[in-house]
Order: structure tokens, then C-alpha cells, then sequence
């Protein structure tokens, strides 16, 4: 029996043949296409390194309250630009506004295995790229597993052009063989390969302001074929080109309020974004089996480019819109009615929003004609135009959106644009948050737009994850275990702190549950050497008075366990690997506590096998930043 869905999808072929978009061949491959099984992409695991912080969550604060990042040019931010820019003009009035990161040149590089020597060489984007995707596997819980039965591909967008004039490499003093390979662009995507043992393809993706919607639609292709098993996929946007008298920048213009005001008749300036993204992707079957938290689904993609027939190189075809807002629809199997939310591409420029609208429209009304239901909105001009790395950024909010249910508002919206008409449209501009309902056995789904010079345009859609219902009984053991560790003792003892306060907070929620909370921070994250804490605890309340007491007296009791050994393998005595099992077998935490901090790898796994744990959300590992820049 044909799906309601795959009706609609039908339709839409049958709609686009009898128009002349397509020809009969192009239609009955199509058509073949929908009557094969897809299978849709979970997004498992993010990471973001934004102005504000490296935790994706604050996002939802910025865009649901319509707050901004943008602002003043950071002055430590004026200094190194100053360097770069080749002289010593630190006055702020000529650099640009914008959601400008203010620490490019820390990192963390001990952590990475990097010399702060070459460290100090290698050009911000990718140390930061490094760490957004530490964040991406650290929170789909797969930092430091074994990969070898893994193919894991990895797909980076950046763009490279600009960052020519302001070149980080030529203000080396010594530029040989080794500093010009720390910096090769392709780099940017091979050493998350080689960091994180990940080997399957990699390769950075250029291609304007649509190379991020373009990794995607690459990593999803081959997920589904089967080329690869997973993907890592992101994107950065670090820009040295801060002072706004260079003439390129004449893109990123100053309004007279400091706003980017999307869908208005004063559009209001655009102003850079800056950052990194991570997504961490699998097929949404392998991701159920293997119990990951999903946080949504890529449920369709699709990319092209908009030629030369008709336009000149830089302008934006609202035809080819149409066609991309149709070849996404295909691939979800949707139909337009079926997308309540789109957040757009937030250039906001007059002419260029009118012809992005028109070519959403056009494509919408093909499958249907129902007026003013889809929110329209544009979470970019929130947190600045990001480029290369919009599309993971319009990803991260439409997933964010999904997850709270809610449909954030446009940041700064006054007197609809003459341009548009949306009153006879399928949208309406939401201008305030609003809770994000649907019909009873519908989930919610949102679609990003993007394009970019030369002609890219690129629609995703997202759809809501909804987890089976569990029948979970009541974890309750005579005590349970929580380990924590640092490869130094600050990033330990930050850890502990964000832990501390984490639990404070957690522990009166609905939601507190040891099972979920022990699996997640012992089995599903990564354990380092040699500073490494336990805490033998009975409840959460225990878990908190224990930790805040160790943050004041830094000592060693009863309950709690630290020490300072290096890492140790259990293969290498088995005495130690038999003492071990039979602690487990015994569910004896204070043993298991004193092998922990005494060094040993344990796989911590054993203690949920007749379990159905699932990973949460809890506080990420705490970097320990040092100053990596040319010249010190």
C-alpha cells in the first residue's frame, strides 16, 4: 500500500512532468526512486564553538529571546587582526561588528597531542575545527571507541578565498616544509581523521555560503548508499578580514541600530559570523540499534546550482529555488503541508530575500495551495552571517527548535518588505516564540534554505525524533559510581565544577535517573590520565554534597576517591583483570573505585549489559587553554 507521503511525493513528480520541468525519463527515475526504501539520517551528536560559548544549548537562549551576539569587534580581536592586516591600526571604529569569537588563539593542544610549537603555527581554523569536533563525539558519546569495524567519512566546509589577502601563514617567520603543512587547507578535514582514527573519505567542501549544506547533502548520500557508516560533518567560519576599509567587506555594512532585520523594508545591515559545527551522522536504523540519543532526523536534501541561461554569475535565480524546495520534498517524501517551520538564509539585503521568498513559495505551492500556515524565519541574523558554516548553523537551530517544540522568533522584524506578498503565500512571518504544535500523528518538521555566490541553493529537512516508550523499572542499587578524570589537574577541577553545579540542578528534575546519569558519565565518556576522581554515592543529593566539599577541601574520604597514576592496561596483569570482573560480578563500587583511580582502563559497559540505558545531556570536558599564536 502507497503511504499518504509517497502519494504526495508522486504528485509532485507528476506535477513537475506535466510542467515541463522534467522530461519522461527524468520522471520515471523518480518516480522508481520513491518505490525504493530510504533511509533517513540521524544526527547523533553536536558540537558548537560559537562567540558565546562551546555549548550549543546557550543558542537556544539567543534565538528564543531575540538576544544577539553580535557586537563591537572583541579588542583582543583588533590586536591580532592589527598583526595580520600587516600594521599596527588598533583603533575599533574601523573594525567591523559582528558574533566575532575573542579566542581564536587558544587551545587546548596537549589534549590533541599537538606541540605548542606547531600548534602556535597552525592558522585558528583548525584547532578551533578540532575542538567543535571533540564536542560533536563527546556528545554523541563516541569519543576514544574502537573504530577499525567503523567507516567514518568526514566532510568540512570552509572557505579559503578570502582568507588569502589576510594570509595566517605568511606572518610566520619561517615558513618551511613544516609550518606550510600544518597549514594545508585539506588539513582541515584529514586531521580529524587522523585525531580521532576515523577512516573513511575526508575532504573540505568550498563552495560559498552553500558549503555546509553541501557537506551534508554529500555525507547523507554516501550514508545511504552504504559507502560509509557514519559521517562527521562541519563547518568554520574564521575571518582575519575584520577592518571594514577593506573593500570586500563592504558585504558585511554597518546599519545605523547594529541589526540585521530579516523579511523587513529596512533590512538593516549584515554583520560576520563567526564560529565551528560539528554533527556526528548515522542511518537512523543503525542509530536506534545501537541506542544513541538522536536529537533529530535529516529526513530529505537537496543542492543545485543555478546556471547561466538566464542570470549573470552572482544573482540568485528564484526558479532554481523552486526546483531545490522540489528535489527536497522528493526525497523526504513530503509534501509541502507537511513543513510548518523554515528558517532561511538571512542575507538581508532587499532584492535577494524577495527572490529567496519567491523561489519558497513557487516550490511550496506546487504540492500545495493552503495559505499562511509555515512560520518563516531566519536564526542567522541572530548569531551573524556564518558563510561557509551557515548551513550547520540553520541545522543546529532547526534541530534546537525540534527539540523544545518551539518556533523561535525573527530577531528584529518592524514593516513587512514591499517586495514580498506573503499574505496570498503558504508562510507568515513568526515574530514571536510560539509552541510549535501539530496534528495529532503528525511530527514537526523544519526546512533550511541556503545558496550562495555562484549560484548554490540547498534545502534540508528536519524532522523530530520521537523514542519508543520505555518500560524502564527503577535502578536501585545500595550505592552507584561517578568517575571523572583530566589529562590536567585545571581541567579536572573545572570539570568537577560544572559537574557540581550540573547536579544541583539535575537532581530535583523529573527527569534524574542514575541509570541514564551513571551510563553517560562512565561508559559513554572518554577517561583520561593521570588526574582522576570517584565518588561512591547513594543519591544524587549525596553526589552534590560530596563533589562541593571536594571543591573546598580537595581531600580524599570515605566516600571519595583521587589519585595521580599513569594509564594503565588490565591486559597486562591478569591478576588485576580477575580482581576486576569479580568486582563487577559483586557490583562492589569502592573496588571499582580504587582501580579506577589507580590508572586502569575499564569498560565501564559491564554494569548496564541487562540494562537499557540512555545517553543525557551532561556537561562537556573542560579544556585546558593555552596561548597558541605567532610570535607568542
Amino acid at each position: 500500500m502507497v503511504t499518504t507521503k509517497k502519494t504526495n511525493a508522486m504528485d509532485l513528480v507528476i506535477s513537475m512532468f506535466k510542467d515541463g520541468r522534467i522530461d519522461k525519463a527524468e520522471a520515471g527515475q523518480l518516480l522508481k526512486g520513491l518505490n525504493s526504501q530510504k533511509t533517513p539520517v540521524a544526527i547523533v551528536g553536536m558540537g558548537w564553538k560559537s562567540p558565546l560559548s562551546d555549548n550549543y544549548n546557550d543558542i537556544w537562549d539567543v534565538i528564543s529571546n531575540k538576544r544577539t551576539l553580535v557586537q563591537a569587534c572583541p579588542k583582543d580581536r583588533i590586536t591580532r587582526a592589527a598583526q595580520l592586516l600587516g600594521g599596527l591600526d588598533t583603533d575599533e571604529r574601523n573594525y567591523h561588528y559582528g558574533a566575532i569569537l575573542s579566542d581564536i588563539d587558544e587551545f587546548d593542544y596537549e589534549l590533541f597531542g599537538i606541540s605548542h610549537e606547531d600548534a602556535s603555527l597552525m592558522e585558528p581554523s583548525h584547532r578551533i575545527m578540532l575542538q567543535a569536533a571533540y564536542r560533536a563525539l563527546e556528545d554523541a558519546g563516541y569519543l576514544g571507541t574502537d573504530r577499525r569495524n567503523e567507516i567514518t567519512g568526514v566532510y568540512i566546509a570552509a572557505n579559503f578565498t578570502a582568507n588569502q589577502l589576510v594570509n595566517y601563514l605568511k606572518h610566520i617567520d619561517d615558513i618551511n616544509m613544516k609550518s606550510y603543512m600544518l597549514n594545508w587547507t585539506s588539513f582541515l578535514a584529514t586531521r580529524l581523521s587522523n585525531k580521532f582514527d576515523l577512516r573513511g573519505p575526508s575532504t573540505v567542501i568550498e563552495n560559498s555560503c552553500v558549503s555546509g549544506a553541501v557537506a551534508l547533502y554529500e555525507a547523507c548520500n554516501l550514508l545511504e548508499m552504504g559507502k560509509i557508516t557514519s559521517a562527521l560533518v562541519g563547518g568554520i567560519n574564521i575571518s582575519h578580514l575584520l577592518d571594514q576599509r577593506i573593500v570586500l567587506n563592504e558585504v558585511f555594512h554597518h546599519a545605523p541600530d547594529i541589526a540585521s532585520k530579516g523579511f523587513d523594508d529596512e533590512p538593516g545591515g549584515n554583520y560576520v559570523g563567526e564560529g565551528a559545527i560539528a554533527l556526528y551522522l548515522k542511518p537512523l536504523d543503525k542509530a536506534v540499534a545501537d541506542q544513541d540519543r538522536i536529537h533529530g532526523i535529516i529526513r530529505g536534501i537537496d543542492t543545485n546550482n543555478s546556471g547561466g541561461a538566464t542570470i549573470d554569475f552572482l544573482q540568485t535565480s528564484s526558479e532554481m529555488i523552486t526546483q531545490v524546495v522540489q528535489g527536497a520534498l522528493i526525497d523526504a517524501n513530503l509534501s509541502a503541508e507537511d513543513i510548518t517551520y523554515v528558517d532561511g538564509e538571512g542575507y538581508c539585503e532587499r532584492i535577494e530575500q524577495a527572490l529567496e521568498v519567491k523561489g519558497l513559495i513557487n516550490g511550496f505551492q506546487t504540492s500545495t495551495q493552503k495559505k499562511q500556515y509555515c512560520a518563516l524565519g531566519l536564526t542567522s541574523v541572530n548569531l551573524g552571517y556564518s558563510e561557509a558554516m551557515l548551513g550547520f548553523s540553520n541545522a543546529v537551530c532547526s534541530v534546537l527548535a525540534l527539540k523544545n517544540k518551539q518556533i523561535p522568533p525573527v530577531y528584529k522584524f518592524d514593516t513587512p518588505s514591499s517586495y514580498l506578498d506573503l499574505i496570498n503565500s503558504p508562510f507568515y512571518i513568526n515574530d514571536k516564540l510560539k509552541d510549535w504544535e501539530v496534528e495529532e500523528g503528525k511530527k514537526r518538521i523544519v526546512a533550511s534554505f541556503s545558496s550562495g555566490y555562484g549560484g548554490g541553493n540547498a534545502l534540508t529537512i528536519y524532522e523530530e525524533y520521537i523514542p519508543d516508550e520505555r518500560n524502564l523499572q527503577p535502578w536501585i542499587k545500595d550505592c552507584y559510581l561517578f568517575c571523572i578524570s583530566g589529562h590536567t589537574l585545571v581541567s579536572l577541577q573545572q570539570t568537577i565544577s560544572k559537574f557540581t553545579e550540573f547536579v544541583k540542578q539535575y537532581k530535583d528534575t523529573e527527569t534524574a535517573n542514575a541509570l541514564d546519569f551513571s551510563y553517560t558519565v562512565l561508559a559513554r565518556r572518554q577517561h583520561y590520565s593521570p588526574y582522576r576522581l570517584a565518588v561512591v554515592y547513594r543519591t544524587f543529593d549525596d553526589l552534590y554534597d560530596t563533589l562541593s566539599q571536594w571543591i573546598v577541601q580537595n581531600r580524599s574520604s570515605h566516600d571519595i576517591y583521587y589519585d595521580e597514576k599513569r594509564r594503565k592496561s588490565v591486559a597486562e596483569n591478569r591478576n588485576v583483570e580477575q580482581g576486576m570482573l569479580s568486582s563487577f560480578a559483586r557490583y562492589d563500587m569502592r573496588e571499582i573505585a580504587e582501580y579506577y583511580v589507580n590508572g586502569y582502563a575499564i569498560d565501564f559497559n559491564i554494569l548496564f549489559h541487562d540494562e537499557q540505558p540512555r545517553l543525557i545531556d551532561v556537561p562537556g570536558y573542560c579544556f585546558t587553554q593555552s596561548k597558541c599564536w605567532i610570535g607568542g
